[in-house]
């Protein structure tokens, strides 16, 4: 091949080629651009839902707060309520003692100065 019929099959080369690599560049710019566009959709995607989630677990966790709250108060009320109670049993517990204590001795009365005793009441301990 003779060097002009070579720089002519070159240049007609190169003129096919320039255009075919324009063409290339500029859809891989667009492929490039539409990517980052999406991975852009998506992070602002994932922020949206994070600062959602974020909002919703403040507010969890306001409940969660408020709740432990009222249940702590709950406790204390039934606490001094069940000390109430603790304290009326032992008084009636004491005051028991005292009448069945009484009531012996009556009996005892009773029997040495000879009047019969009453039958003990059906399902009461003696």
């Amino acid at each position: 091949m003779n060097p002009d019929d070579l720089v002519a099959v070159l240049g007609a080369t190169a003129g096919v080629l320039v255009p075919v690599a324009a063409i290339i560049g500029a859809l891989g710019g667009y492929w490039a651009a539409e990517r980052k566009s999406r991975r852009e959709a998506a992070v602002a995607e994932a922020n949206a839902v994070a600062a959602a989630s974020t909002a919703e677990s403040t507010a969890q966790d306001r409940l969660i707060d408020q709740l432990q709250e009222e249940l702590g108060r709950y406790r204390d009320e039934n606490d001094q309520r069940v000390n109430r109670l603790e304290a009326k049993v032992d008084s009636l517990t004491e005051e028991n003692r005292g009448y069945r204590a009484f009531i012996g001795v009556q009996r005892d009365h009773m029997a040495a100065h000879g009047i019969p005793l009453p039958d003990w009441p059906e399902g009461l301990p003696r």
